[in-house]
Protein backbone atom coordinates (compact mmCIF):
# COMPACT_ATOMS: atom_id res chain seq x y z
CA UNK A 1 0.00 0.00 0.00
CA UNK A 2 3.28 2.41 0.82
CA UNK A 3 4.27 2.16 -2.95
CA UNK A 4 0.67 2.52 -4.33
CA UNK A 5 0.60 5.61 -2.12
CA UNK A 6 3.86 6.94 -2.40
CA UNK A 7 4.50 6.38 -6.23
CA UNK A 8 6.82 3.65 -8.34
CA UNK A 9 9.85 6.21 -6.95
CA UNK A 10 9.94 3.53 -3.92
CA UNK A 11 11.38 0.03 -4.22
CA UNK A 12 9.39 -2.80 -2.89
CA UNK A 13 12.80 -3.76 -0.71
CA UNK A 14 12.81 0.07 0.78
CA UNK A 15 9.09 0.12 1.06
CA UNK A 16 9.58 -3.33 3.21
CA UNK A 17 12.17 -1.26 5.26
CA UNK A 18 10.14 1.65 6.27
CA UNK A 19 7.14 -0.71 6.93
CA UNK A 20 9.54 -2.61 9.27
CA UNK A 21 10.33 0.19 11.06
CA UNK A 22 7.14 2.13 11.34
CA UNK A 23 5.84 -1.22 12.90
CA UNK A 24 8.92 -2.94 14.44
CA UNK A 25 11.22 -0.51 15.84
CA UNK A 26 13.07 -2.96 17.16
CA UNK A 27 13.81 -4.43 14.06
CA UNK A 28 15.93 -2.03 12.93
CA UNK A 29 19.38 -4.16 13.42
CA UNK A 30 17.87 -7.11 10.78
CA UNK A 31 16.76 -3.47 8.91
CA UNK A 32 20.39 -2.69 9.20
CA UNK A 33 21.96 -5.26 7.73
CA UNK A 34 19.61 -5.68 4.76
CA UNK A 35 20.96 -1.80 3.86
CA UNK A 36 24.36 -2.93 4.52
CA UNK A 37 24.17 -6.28 1.93
CA UNK A 38 21.94 -4.33 -0.39
CA UNK A 39 23.36 -0.79 -0.56
CA UNK A 40 20.77 1.51 -2.44
CA UNK A 41 22.75 4.67 -2.39
CA UNK A 42 23.95 7.44 0.30
CA UNK A 43 21.99 6.65 3.77
CA UNK A 44 19.56 8.77 4.97
CA UNK A 45 15.98 10.35 3.29
CA UNK A 46 16.58 12.68 0.21
CA UNK A 47 14.54 14.21 -2.15
CA UNK A 48 13.27 14.11 -5.16
CA UNK A 49 13.05 17.12 -8.04
CA UNK A 50 9.23 18.35 -8.17
CA UNK A 51 10.07 20.13 -11.79
CA UNK A 52 11.14 17.06 -12.98
CA UNK A 53 8.39 15.60 -12.32
CA UNK A 54 5.34 14.60 -15.10
CA UNK A 55 2.14 16.95 -14.67
CA UNK A 56 0.22 14.29 -13.82
CA UNK A 57 2.46 12.70 -10.84
CA UNK A 58 2.74 16.79 -9.37
CA UNK A 59 -1.01 16.72 -9.92
CA UNK A 60 -1.46 13.61 -8.01
CA UNK A 61 1.08 14.26 -5.23
CA UNK A 62 -1.27 17.97 -4.84
CA UNK A 63 -4.44 16.03 -4.60
CA UNK A 64 -2.68 13.74 -2.28
CA UNK A 65 -0.89 16.96 -0.08
CA UNK A 66 -4.04 18.44 -0.18
CA UNK A 67 -5.61 15.89 2.01
CA UNK A 68 -3.16 14.50 4.29
CA UNK A 69 -0.55 17.89 4.43
CA UNK A 70 2.52 15.15 4.16
CA UNK A 71 3.93 12.33 1.88
CA UNK A 72 3.05 8.50 2.53
CA UNK A 73 6.61 8.39 3.76
CA UNK A 74 6.47 11.10 6.13
CA UNK A 75 3.06 9.56 7.40
CA UNK A 76 5.20 6.72 8.87
CA UNK A 77 6.65 9.45 11.00
CA UNK A 78 10.14 7.48 10.98
CA UNK A 79 12.75 9.88 12.75
CA UNK A 80 15.65 10.89 10.34
CA UNK A 81 18.48 9.64 12.21
CA UNK A 82 16.90 6.13 12.84
CA UNK A 83 16.95 5.92 8.82
CA UNK A 84 20.11 6.95 8.58
CA UNK A 85 21.31 4.42 11.05
CA UNK A 86 20.05 1.95 8.95
CA UNK A 87 21.80 2.79 5.77
CA UNK A 88 18.58 2.85 4.11
CA UNK A 89 18.48 5.46 1.23
CA UNK A 90 14.93 6.52 1.03
CA UNK A 91 13.83 9.16 -1.88
CA UNK A 92 10.79 11.05 -0.50
CA UNK A 93 8.60 13.55 -2.17
CA UNK A 94 9.96 17.10 -2.28
CA UNK A 95 7.47 20.03 -1.69
CA UNK A 96 5.63 21.48 -4.62
CA UNK A 97 7.07 25.56 -4.96
CA UNK A 98 5.29 28.02 -3.38
CA UNK A 99 3.05 29.98 -5.11
CA UNK A 100 4.20 33.29 -5.60
CA UNK A 101 2.02 36.99 -5.42
CA UNK A 102 2.80 40.05 -6.78
CA UNK A 103 4.54 42.96 -5.41
CA UNK A 104 2.74 44.14 -2.73
CA UNK A 105 -0.27 42.04 -2.94
CA UNK A 106 -2.07 40.29 0.22
CA UNK A 107 -2.80 36.68 0.54
CA UNK A 108 -6.94 37.54 0.17
CA UNK A 109 -5.93 40.38 -3.17
CA UNK A 110 -6.74 39.22 -6.42
CA UNK A 111 -5.40 41.43 -8.76
CA UNK A 112 -8.70 43.02 -11.62
CA UNK A 113 -10.86 42.19 -8.56
CA UNK A 114 -13.78 43.71 -8.97
CA UNK A 115 -12.97 45.25 -12.28
CA UNK A 116 -15.79 45.43 -14.75
CA UNK A 117 -14.56 45.14 -19.18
Amino acid sequence: MLIRRHGPTLPYDTAWALVTLHSTPDEAALVRVWARENPGGPPGIHYDHWHELPWVEQQRRLAWLQRHNRSPIQLLELEAGLVLSTGLHVLDWSRPPERTRPHGSTPDHQPDAGRQS
